[in-house]
């Protein structure tokens, strides 16, 4: 687990992530560690701190208690965004409508590594 400053856990993982811009356009992301409020993801390309995005990942089955993976979609919100090095940015997602149900399924997935 990485150090904590934050009111709930974060995890680090690895998978594949996407987001869609309010344009629509759909971008592949990494997904570096995740939390019940949000998450940091890796891409290609910068991203403006405020931008309003949908996010979709899947989540490994036996993580979050389920026989099969499950897809996870919500809303988030880029709150800030740093460039690595050339072509490779991480930006930090908040999570403002995540729903009860997506809540329970990212608190099981962060549980299960700790």
């Amino acid at each position: 687990m990485t150090e904590q400053r934050r009111k709930t856990p974060r995890v680090a993982t690895q998978g594949p992530c996407a987001i869609r811009d309010p344009d629509g356009t759909e971008h592949a992301f990494e997904l570096v560690d995740l939390s019940v409020c949000g998450a940091r993801l890796r891409c290609e390309v910068p991203s403006g701190a405020m931008t309003r995005i949908h996010v979709a990942m899947a989540l490994p089955g036996e993580r979050v208690g389920q026989e099969e993976d499950v897809r996870l979609e919500t809303a988030g919100v880029i709150v800030w965004s740093h460039r690595l090095e050339e072509n490779v940015h991480d930006i930090g997602v908040f999570f403002p409508e995540l729903s009860d149900e997506g809540a329970a399924l990212l608190q099981a997935y962060v549980l299960s590594a700790v």
